[in-house]
C-alpha cells in the first residue's frame, strides 16, 4: 500500500515537471496542451492500480490534442483580457452593474477552463463543437463540484504565492490530481449521452 501511494505520487511529481517544461518551452503558448496531456495522465493514475506509463501517455495526449486545445486557450486568453479591464474599469468608476457582469464572465471562463482540459484528455470526438457544448453544459449544472474544483485552484495558487515559490514542483500536479478526482465521477453519466449525440450527427 505505501509502495503504491509512492509510485502515485512520483508520478504526480514527474507529470507537474512534465507540464511545467512543456509550458515554459512553449511560452506558455502550449499551457492548454500540456494541461490536457496531464489530465489524461492523471485520470490513468487515478483510475488503475498498475503502472503508469507517464512520459508515453503525456507525450501521446500532447501531441493528439495540440491544435484544438491550443486555439481554445489562446481564445480563453483573449476574451479573458477585455473582462479584465471591465472589472478593473468598472471597479474604480464604481459601475456595479459591469463589475456584476465582469466577475460572472470571469467565473465562466475559469469553469470553462477547468472543464475543457480534462474533457479533452478524456473523450475523443471529431466534433469540437459537439465538446465545447457538453462542457458548457457540464460547467453549469454541476455546481458543488465547481465549488471543490474552484477551491482545488485556490488551494495550489495559495501554496505558491503565500506559502512559498518551491511549491510549484508540486502545485500543477496536485491540482491535476485533485480535479480529475472530482471530475471522475461527474463525467460518468455524460460519457454515454456523449457518445449518443456524437452518433445521432454520423461521426461515430
Amino acid at each position: 500500500m505505501l509502495k503504491d501511494f509512492y509510485k502515485k505520487a512520483m508520478d504526480v511529481v514527474f507529470v507537474n515537471f512534465l507540464w511545467l517544461i512543456t509550458s515554459l518551452l512553449g511560452v506558455f503558448l502550449t499551457l492548454g496542451a500540456a494541461t490536457s496531456a496531464m489530465f489524461c495522465v492523471m485520470f490513468k493514475i487515478i483510475n488503475t492500480d498498475e503502472s503508469t506509463s507517464v512520459l508515453k501517455e503525456y507525450w501521446k495526449s500532447f501531441k493528439e490534442n495540440f491544435w484544438f486545445s491550443t486555439l481554445v486557450w489562446l481564445l480563453l486568453v483573449i476574451l479573458a483580457v477585455p473582462i479584465y479591464f471591465m472589472y478593473i474599469y468598472s471597479l474604480n468608476n464604481g459601475l456595479d452593474i459591469l463589475v456584476i457582469i465582469a466577475v460572472i464572465g470571469a467565473y465562466q471562463l475559469i469553469i470553462f477552463f477547468i472543464y475543457f482540459f480534462p474533457t479533452l484528455a478524456l473523450f475523443k470526438t471529431e466534433s469540437r463543437w459537439q465538446m465545447i457544448k457538453s462542457v458548457l453544459i457540464m460547467a453549469n449544472k454541476n455546481l458543488w463540484t465547481n465549488f471543490k474544483v474552484l477551491g482545488s485552484l485556490v488551494f495550489v495558487i495559495i501554496l505558491v504565492l503565500y506559502v512559498h515559490i518551491s511549491f510549484l514542483v508540486v502545485a500543477v500536479g496536485i491540482y491535476g490530481f485533485l480535479v480529475a478526482f472530482h471530475l471522475k465521477e461527474v463525467f460518468r453519466p455524460y460519457l454515454k449521452q456523449f457518445e449518443d449525440d456524437i452518433e445521432e450527427e454520423g461521426i461515430l
